[in-house]
């Protein structure tokens, strides 16, 4: 086994022993604090943000089932082996094929934080992936689309996708734009048009 998937393999171990003992674990940057700090707790509040999806799942990311009880919180992430860091309702898949696990207008919120750019790379995939999005959403329903605002992790501007376009930029009321940034990182929010 190469050393860097035997590292990632032990703090994955370390990660789930620690979530199993109780311990919230956190990753410490700007754009993560922003989102766990802003972003996360204004639509755990917001009751008409029922049915939530969250995209892509890791050790830090498991804690957010927690500000989402009483909801219905899913998850999606493509690597099986991050399973654990999933909520209870949990698809193993991509972003793309969300069709074929969710209802069309099922969805209230599907915040996608740290995937554009970080395994979401291809044009192709991004575009189905957005799609499928926007088909699951309700009317009126949002999309967080979080994602870095830099050479290496964007491989293309993702607001240039006609299925981003087909969604409306929607004023995120803590700060009343549709762009959040934190440094680098960009927030952006989407909000499906009403019939």
């Amino acid at each position: 086994m190469p050393a860097a998937k035997r590292s990632q393999s032990l703090r994955w171990l370390m990660a789930r022993a620690l979530l199993a003992a109780g311990v919230p674990l956190r990753l410490h940057s700007a754009e993560r604090e922003a989102f766990e700090r802003d972003v996360l707790p204004y639509f755990a509040r917001s009751p008409e943000f029922r049915r939530v999806l969250f995209v892509g799942c890791d050790w830090y990311t498991k804690v957010y089932e927690r500000l989402f009880r009483g909801k219905e919180y899913a998850t999606i992430e493509i690597d099986a082996a991050r399973r654990s860091f999933g909520a209870k309702r949990h698809i193993v898949g991509s972003l793309a094929d969300l069709g074929g696990h969710i209802r069309p207008g099922e969805l209230d919120l599907i915040l996608c934080n740290g995937v554009f750019g970080w395994g979401l790379d291809s044009r192709d995939e991004a575009s189905r992936a957005f799609a499928a999005c926007a088909a699951a959403l309700r009317s009126g329903g949002v999309l967080v689309l979080g994602w870095d605002d830099v050479a290496e992790h964007r491989p293309f501007e993702p607001t240039s996708l006609p299925e981003l376009q087909r969604l409306q930029p929607w004023a995120f009321p803590p700060v009343g734009s549709a762009r959040l940034a934190v440094g680098h990182h960009l927030f952006d929010f989407f909000v499906k048009p009403t019939a």
